[in-house]
């Protein structure tokens, strides 16, 4: 049986619901520098699902560069990692505010 737009935007939003509910509960017995990680993987659902709904965000990717090509540090250099967050969040205020095209 061939799913409605509504139900597969339905069942896509419910995984990701199931994702960030259980990223939430592993949270508990994580390493507090676990938490960056799990809000990075659950930004990087939100794309992926946004892709498979037809609308991608190239500038938000952008963004998202620094941090993938920085993911190493988040365990083995936490304050590197954290630097490379601060690079994402001021390449995503630029996008946002300046409307940066």
């Amino acid at each position: 049986m061939e799913l409605s737009t509504d139900e597969k935007v339905l069942e896509l939003v419910r995984d990701y619901g199931g994702y960030v509910l259980t990223s939430a509960k592993g949270l508990y017995r994580e390493p507090g520098h676990y938490g960056p990680l799990r809000m990075i993987g659950a930004l990087e659902r939100t794309l992926v699902l946004l892709k498979e709904l037809g609308i991608e965000d190239k500038k938000m990717e952008e963004a998202l560069s620094i941090i993938r090509r920085e993911g190493w540090r988040a365990l083995s250099d936490p304050s590197g990692y954290e630097e490379a967050l601060d690079q994402s969040i001021h390449e995503l205020v630029e996008i946002t505010v300046n409307r940066k095209d």
